[in-house]
C-alpha cells in the first residue's frame, strides 16, 4: 500500500495514530467523530476496517495493551511514516477540488423557481453561519488542526459572499 495511493481516510487514520498519538483503534473512532466535519463521521464501520487495512498492509503496527480488554495499541511503521509524509506531501491529491457538497449541489440551486430559490439560499446562509459559529468558538486545537480551522473558516466565509450575492 505505501506505493499505492492512500485514501483520504487512510492518510487520516495514519495522521490520527502517527501525529495525535492516538494509539487505539477507538481513540482514532473517536477523533473523527469529534471533528466538526461531516466528511469525518466516526463510523466504527469505515474507520476500523481502515485501520485493518493499514496494519494489513504494514503500515500501522499493533501490540497488546495492558488491559485485559484486548486492547491493541496502534503505531506507525517506518513505512508507514514514509506513506503518510508521501500522503500529506502529494501536490496533486492536495490541491485537488475533491468532493465539496457546497459545490456539487450550489448550481442545483439556480434551478429552483424563484421563492424556493430563496428560502433554500437563505438556509444555507444560516447554515453556513452557524458553522462559522462552529469554527469560530474553536480553542482546543493543536498547530495542526488550528490551520485546517483556518481554512474551513476560510472556506465558509467564500461560501457565505457566494450566497450573498446569488440571494440578492
Amino acid at each position: 500500500m505505501a506505493k499505492q495511493r492512500l485514501t483520504e481516510l487512510e492518510g487520516a487514520v495514519l495522521t490520527e495514530v502517527g501525529h495525535r498519538g492516538n494509539d487505539t483503534s477507538f481513540k482514532v473512532r473517536r477523533a473523527f467523530e469529534r471533528s466538526p466535519s461531516s466528511s469525518w463521521s466516526g463510523s466504527a464501520g469505515a474507520v476500523y476496517p481502515a485501520i485493518a487495512r493499514l496494519v494489513a498492509a504494514g503500515l500501522i503496527a499493533t501490540v497488546p495493551g495492558e488491559t485485559r480488554r484486548g486492547t491493541r495499541l496502534l503505531s506507525l511503521t517506518a513505512e508507514g511514516r514514509a506513506a503518510l509524509e508521501a500522503w500529506f506531501t502529494d501536490p496533486l491529491a492536495a490541491c485537488s477540488i475533491g468532493a465539496d457538497p457546497f459545490r456539487l449541489r450550489a448550481g442545483l440551486w439556480e434551478t429552483l423557481p424563484g421563492a424556493r430559490r430563496r428560502e433554500v439560499i437563505a438556509a444555507m446562509i444560516a447554515a453556513v453561519r452557524a458553522e462559522m459559529a462552529k469554527l469560530e468558538g474553536r480553542d482546543d486545537l493543536d498547530p495542526v488542526e488550528r490551520i485546517g480551522n483556518d481554512l474551513a473558516r476560510m472556506q465558509q466565509e467564500m461560501r457565505l459572499a457566494w450566497l450573498e450575492r446569488a440571494g440578492g
